[in-house]
């Protein structure tokens, strides 16, 4: 009996044992298991990760690429624009500065400065031409014009005309290039009668000496005239009287009335019709010789201007102003030697 149990007990011992081990190795198992699909899990996040990683990376890189992609494009494109409007763009030019102009007065005389330099020669300001001499200062009145051979004339206000123009001396005759091509002087006309019936030379010279600004009378003129037998040295007889006791003078024998009064005389003898021109349109006088005019053998009388082929005299043996046409002047000049005098 007591065999009997004991193999009873030990049956349940080992059926006890055997149950126990299968239950740890079903335990085991389970963990294992358990072990094996946490690995598993974990491989798969961490591949997961990885993964989402390197997709990560990858869109992170090809954004990054494309981002430089575009930027490089749009540099690309700026760069091209730059180009462009670089091609287009005119060079930039300095604007020139204004010179800085000015009218001055200075001991009675006007100047035209441009950056503080005086203006010389022919010179336009604005719409009008002034003159200006060596020193800049500005001219008036009948001037030359420089490297021309033709004049012009300045008013008081420095301005050249282009038009015929009147002043109370004169009457010029001016073309629309502003050249003189006439005058007429208003020089006063002086008789020589009745005091002087052959006192034509010195009164024709008082009247010169006259519009040249020395107001004396045929007189005063006559008196300081030399008296010789040679007509070149001083007049013969006397202007006071009737020929024979009364004759005449040569420009020579006159020539010192006119230096004592205007400081410079001149012969002009033989001189061409051009130089007496040049004399009157500076509104020099001249007196001229004539033979066979007035019904005398020889006389003499004022030119005071001259247009076209007219001359102006004035004759101080009619004692008034005239006219004739130069070559009726030449004929009537030519018969008394082309004689001359002016300053």
């Amino acid at each position: 009996m007591k065999h009997k149990n004991l193999i009873l007990l030990a049956t349940l011992f080992s059926a006890g044992l055997m149950l126990t081990t299968s239950q740890t190795a079903l335990a085991d198992t389970t963990t294992s298991a358990n072990q094996t699909t946490a690995n598993n899990s974990s491989n798969s996040n961490t591949s997961n990760s990885t993964s989402n990683t390197d997709n990560k990376e990858q869109t992170n890189s090809s954004s990054t690429d494309s981002s430089q992609t575009k930027n490089e494009n749009q540099n690309q494109a700026q760069d091209k624009n730059e180009n462009k409007t670089e091609t287009n763009k005119q060079p930039e030019t300095k604007p020139q500065t204004q010179p800085k102009a000015r009218w001055i007065s200075q001991n009675g005389k006007r100047y035209y400065l441009v950056n503080n330099k005086p203006t010389k020669g022919l010179k336009q300001i604005d719409k009008d031409w002034y003159l200006f001499d060596k020193n800049g200062a500005m001219l008036t009145n009948v001037r030359k014009i420089p490297k021309q051979s033709n004049y012009g004339y300045f008013g008081q206000d420095g301005k050249r005309k282009f038009k015929n123009t009147k002043t109370s001396r004169a009457y010029y005759w001016i073309n629309k290039s502003g050249n003189i091509t006439g005058i007429k002087n208003y020089a006063k006309v002086i008789c020589q009668r009745p005091e002087m019936p052959t006192g034509c030379e010195i009164t024709a010279v008082t009247m010169m000496i006259n519009f040249a600004g020395k107001n004396i009378t045929k007189d005063q003129a006559a008196k300081i005239m030399p008296r010789s037998l040679n007509p070149n040295k001083g007049f013969i007889g006397s202007p006071y009287k009737k020929f024979p006791l009364g004759f005449w003078v040569a420009p020579n024998g006159v020539k010192p009335v006119v230096k004592h009064y205007l400081g410079t005389a001149t012969n002009m003898t033989g001189c061409s019709i051009a130089a007496i021109k040049k004399k009157l349109i500076r509104s020099h006088l001249v007196v001229a010789w004539v033979g066979w005019f007035d019904g005398f053998s020889n006389h003499a009388i004022a030119l005071t201007g001259y247009h076209g082929n007219t001359l102006y005299y004035n004759d101080p043996w009619t004692g008034t102003k005239r006219s004739m046409s130069v070559a009726t002047f030449q004929r009537h000049w030519a018969l008394d030697g082309h004689r001359a005098l002016s300053y």
